[in-house]
């Protein structure tokens, strides 16, 4: 089990707390940040084992392919609809769009969505979309397939004390 709040394994008791208005299983670590701690999941504790000595995880790379609008859309966009002779309300008739959603394409103050994007490639006869991977470097072993939780995204604020 993982603790939803920073992402490490759980070792030892999990408890469900309420972190800003959300309810979230925690490990004893991050049950302080907790501002209400309805108590530990499961009532029996469990005796636990001997441990080993702490071994370092080892990393795996993932990688995540997705889709993007290439930088330059808005020159490439504006050279092929001029030189297909298509005026922007032609263009964006065809497309399905208004003509102000063209005008800020081709000034690049409007970078089209994938699906956009697609449509005018077809259309133009251009390339628009690239494919990129991200590689992403996680823990190997249990719970490999891990997931970003909060404490990933959220940089914790130290009260001070006194």
């Amino acid at each position: 089990m993982r603790c939803e709040l920073c992402g490490e394994e759980i070792r030892g008791v999990p408890y469900l707390g309420l972190v800003d208005r959300a309810e979230l299983i925690l490990c004893e670590r991050c049950v302080k940040r907790a501002s209400k701690v309805y108590g530990p999941l499961g009532q029996r504790r469990q005796v636990e084992p001997k441990r080993e000595p702490k071994r370092v995880p080892a990393r795996v790379r993932r990688t995540q392919v997705t889709e993007e609008v290439i930088e330059g859309f808005a020159e490439v966009v504006r050279e092929a609809r001029e030189r297909a002779g298509l005026t922007r309300d032609a263009l964006a008739a065809m497309v399905g769009v208004k003509v102000s959603v063209i005008r800020r394409i081709e000034e690049g103050s409007l970078v089209p969505p994938v699906d956009l994007a697609k449509k005018l490639e077809r259309i133009l006869k251009v390339k628009l979309v690239e494919v990129v991977e991200e590689e992403r470097v996680g823990k190997a072993g249990v719970g490999a397939d891990w997931e970003q939780t909060l404490g990933d995204v959220v940089v914790f604020r130290e009260e001070d004390e006194g």
